[in-house]
């Protein structure tokens, strides 16, 4: 699949999971199947049986797997996804894991039938899943805790801002004090004749004599409490108000479990119908990671046919058989240089009316690239010096081409020179 592809289907992908994020079930659909069919499209559909690993990872497994970040961070932005599609279930939690998981599962059968991404499935590429999704779990729920109002929010209605009310006068009974006699109430309205003053009637005694206010039962002499009571007291209290926060946390949780097995009862046929559904796509995988990967295919190609073997090296001119001949055949001393060979002995030939010298060279140096020769010719008292260069190294068969460029220098015992010339030599096969 080429890049631009890769890009294209990635950007689809977004698009359907910020749609998903809005609450629509077909963008959610829509991006599982594409989502799965992106294994077989990079392989062009060409299928196999999944041969997966099913071993138990270890500790250290475990820890190796939780550094695929990506895995963790995408398997935690569908469960998000997911959330947000049972919003309307009782158990959306629960229902949001079931199906990442799921989906999880089915993503490692793709990878394995098509031979992409990690090259096959193993049981323990779902713990990064696994991680992701129960970290989102666990933030999703944190932050659904803190946006949830209190109860008596959600009770009271709220009213618009008004102006206070007045106060209400409290009625209160007024107690006098000890000691203080209250004035007597003011006398009704008399029957009589108007504007005539009747005056209240007098006491029955006018001695002196005790307040006819008795204590109240509350004014008694008070004492002061003992800072150990003190301090008791305070920690049975703070004993009573942990009692009860945990009396108010066992009751809801007994609450929440008989919410839960009120929705199980209520939706047992769905409840049931999930647990089917899970349980046939779990013996399917199961089944399916049994079976055992066919054999490949083997097809018998033709031989390729043979080469021709390589041709031999061509020989050096330097181990060539023959003898060489001058461009321009000089005469010392009463003799003519008419040759000179180099194998299988070096040496030098001389000719005169009627006879002819081979004269052998004692010191001789020959390479593929250079010669060195070095003959003594002692009846006649001359040394013969050739100093000369292949310019081709290997053996040519043309009889026109020169094959030694030498220095021929001949000199007498005196140490005098008799002949310096720069010679080309042409190569002949042996007679």
């Amino acid at each position: 699949m080429s890049l631009l592809a890769v890009r294209i289907g990635a950007g689809v992908l977004v698009l359907f999971a910020l749609i998903t994020l809005r609450g629509k079930r077909w963008a959610y659909f829509a991006f599982v199947v594409l989502g799965l069919l992106y294994f077989p499209a990079q392989n062009h559909f060409r299928l196999h049986v999944p041969k997966c690993e099913q071993l138990l990872p270890t500790i250290q497994v475990l820890v190796i797997s939780l550094h695929n970040y990506v895995y963790i961070a995408l398997f935690a932005g569908f469960y998000w996804m997911s959330w947000v599609q049972f919003r309307r279930a009782d158990a959306r939690v629960v229902w949001a894991l079931l199906a990442t998981l799921l989906v999880a599962a089915l993503v490692e059968i793709a990878q394995g039938m098509t031979m992409t991404g990690r090259g096959h499935c193993r049981l323990r590429d779902l713990v990064p899943d696994a991680a992701g999704m129960l970290g989102a779990a666990l933030l999703l729920a944190v932050w659904s805790r803190l946006r949830r109002k209190p109860a008596y929010v959600r009770l009271v209605k709220p009213r618009s801002a008004t102006a206070p009310h007045a106060a209400a006068p409290t009625s209160r009974t007024v107690v006098p004090s000890r000691g203080v006699v209250p004035p007597p109430p003011p006398p009704p309205p008399s029957r009589g004749l108007p504007g005539l003053y009747v005056p209240p009637p007098a006491p029955p005694d006018f001695s002196p004599g005790p307040s006819p206010v008795t204590p109240a039962a509350d004014s008694a002499p008070t004492h002061e409490v003992a800072p150990t009571e003190g301090r008791a007291g305070g920690a049975i209290a703070v004993r009573q108000a942990v009692v009860q926060r945990l009396r108010a946390i066992g009751g809801r949780l007994r609450e929440m479990l008989q919410r839960l097995w009120m929705t199980i009862r209520r939706r047992r046929r769905t409840v049931v119908v999930g647990v089917g559904v899970v349980a046939l796509v779990g013996t399917g995988a199961f089944v399916i990671l049994s079976l055992p990967a066919p054999a490949p295919v083997v097809t018998e190609e033709p031989a390729p046919p043979e080469e021709p073997p390589p041709p031999p090296p061509r020989p050096l001119q330097s181990e060539a058989e023959g003898y060489y001949e001058p461009s321009y055949k000089f005469t010392v001393s009463d003799r003519r240089f008419i040759r000179l060979t180099l194998r299988p002995q070096p040496s030098v030939t001389f000719s005169r009316p009627g006879i002819r010298d081979e004269v052998g060279c004692a010191d001789a140096r020959i390479t593929p690239a250079a010669v060195h020769l070095r003959c003594e010719f002692e009846r006649v008292g001359i040394v013969v010096t050739i100093e000369g260069q292949f310019p081709t190294r290997t053996v040519t068969s043309r009889l026109d081409a020169p094959v030694l460029n030498a220095m021929v220098t001949i000199t007498n015992t005196r140490g005098e020179t008799l002949f310096r010339a720069r010679q080309p030599f042409y190569w002949h096969t042996p007679d």
